[in-house]
């Protein structure tokens, strides 16, 4: 007997088979029960949803001999006729190679005739939007007023391309995409009625990449078992559809969030070096920076993990905490767009792993800024400053007590009121201490030489863990500084 896919044999016979589709389903059973059902339909939503596979049941449903109802036998003549493909009074045409006003034509010269044996001629075009303008306009007028024998079924991806005029002459219904949870269920249902292995990690892998597709998710699971002869685990996932597996995707966002930037670099070349698309690599990388935020809340959050990628997982989320990881995850898809659109996708990706890299110095910068406790970061000394610990707690210091006020991490005589850098770090008394215009300009008035014992104030500002951590944060050196006025 000849193998048929798992997307045919799976699809589903009766409307409680059908996937994440309640509203739909719902308002097609009521009106079937009711009888007041409508003359012609629009069904529109993500490919592999389910849309076409409603219109046969629709036609079943109609023409079955205990029907019209809501819960065909499945079993008479016209059920069976209409599930093998074969029923005569049941036309399905496509959109996309029946397009033209004469094919339409055809279809109007068959709507002067009864069914030849059921209740009702279904006609369902799938890809409704790939027809012609004047193929439209030709079924305005049997739409609006068909013969009572006829029911009109559209299935459509892109409802934006139906002309308005179709629209409203029928009755439009959304098929939404399938929850992940969903997928992955009927994936572990099917494997287990099939008499195949699957693993829940790989079961959740496929239904992600799926992206609401019950099709797709049937089509993949149909791959990876014959490339791996009934074994789909973890590995065979990572190595059919092209996705890094688990491990790499974690070592590179805890490099990541560590600030090790280089490191996370390498990390990224190396993976593309493989052959990694960098749009997989991108989702892979926020895949798991959520999954990461979803244990950090909340272990329960992700049910379909083993316990050897939650120990491999949880010392991330112990270390960055749920809060830090939930604004790295921020910053990660703020990239999407820029990662998936640009002409060079490797350099939006090393770009996206670059801005995450700083993280962690931006987290210094806060915690200085509101006054919170500092731990400078750890690599070198920052530029023309000194490597050794300073009395005053320089760049040597392992933590820092942040400044109470701008200025109070320096001795009070020679307390810097502005310290400007390239990274443009501004004092808000800047001009406080301005002299009177013309005071210094005068011939002969030359800077006098700093007294022997006044304290140096460009280098107590170089000493400031405030000016070393910006420093180091935005870039630059220290280019001006100027007292108080006590110790000048």
């Amino acid at each position: 007997m000849t193998y048929q896919v798992l997307a045919r044999s799976w699809r589903p016979q009766h409307f409680a088979d059908l996937l994440g589709q309640e509203a739909a389903v719902q308002t097609l059973s009521n009106a079937l029960a009711s009888g007041n059902f409508g003359q012609a339909y629009m069904f529109s939503g993500l490919r592999g949803v389910g849309k076409t596979t409603v219109a046969r049941l629709f036609a079943k449903a109609v023409n079955c001999v205990e029907g019209p109802t809501a819960e065909p036998c499945g079993h008479c003549e016209s059920c069976r006729e209409i599930a093998e493909g074969s029923s005569i009074d049941v036309i399905e045409i496509d959109g996309a190679s029946n397009r033209g006003i004469d094919d339409v034509r055809e279809l109007r010269e068959l709507l002067k005739f009864h069914p030849t044996r059921d209740r009702y001629r279904v006609i369902i075009i799938d890809e409704v939007h790939m027809l012609t303008r004047e193929a439209f306009n030709a079924l305005l007028k049997s739409l609006e007023e068909p013969p009572p024998y006829i029911v009109w079924i559209f299935a459509t991806t892109e409802r934006i391309k139906v002309p308005d005029t179709i629209l409203s002459r029928c009755q439009q219904l959304e098929f939404r995409p399938v929850g992940t949870d969903q997928i992955r269920d009927r994936l572990k249902e099917i494997a287990e009625v099939e008499g195949f292995s699957l693993t829940a990690s790989a079961a959740a892998a496929i239904a992600g990449a799926a992206e609401g597709s019950v099709r797709d998710a049937l089509s993949l699971l149909d791959q990876l078992r014959a490339f791996t002869a009934d074994e789909v685990d973890d590995e065979a996932v990572a190595t059919v559809l092209g996705v890094p597996p688990l491990e790499v995707t974690a070592r590179l966002l805890e490099i990541l969030a560590a600030g090790d930037m280089a490191a996370g670099l390498a990390g990224l070349r190396e993976q593309l070096a493989t052959g990694q698309d960098p749009s997989i690599l991108y989702q892979e990388l926020g895949r798991t920076l959520r999954t990461l935020v979803y244990l950090a809340l909340d272990p329960a959050l992700e049910p379909a993990l083993s316990e050897a990628q939650r120990e491999l997982l949880q010392p991330i989320c112990q270390s960055c905490g749920a809060e830090a990881l939930s604004r790295m995850l921020g910053l990660w898809l703020e990239h999407d767009f820029l990662v998936k659109e640009a002409n060079n996708r490797e350099l939006a990706l090393e770009v996206a792993a670059m801005r995450l890299a700083r993280w962690p110095a931006v987290r210094q910068l806060e915690a200085w800024l509101a006054g919170g406790e500092v731990v400078p970061p750890s690599p070198g000394p920052a530029p023309g400053s000194d490597s050794t610990p300073s009395a005053g707690g320089g760049a040597g210091s392992s933590r820092s007590k942040a400044p109470a006020s701008k200025s109070a991490a320096v001795p009070a005589a020679a307390t810097p009121s502005a310290v400007a850098t390239s990274g443009h770090i501004e004092n808000e008394h800047e001009h406080e201490n301005e002299q009177e215009p013309g005071q210094d300009d005068q011939p002969g008035n030359e800077p006098a030489p700093t007294p022997s014992g006044t304290v140096d104030l460009m280098a107590t500002a170089e000493a400031d863990p405030g000016v070393i951590l910006a420093k180091r944060i935005l870039g630059g050196d220290v280019v001006a500084v100027r007292s108080d006025g006590e110790g000048s």
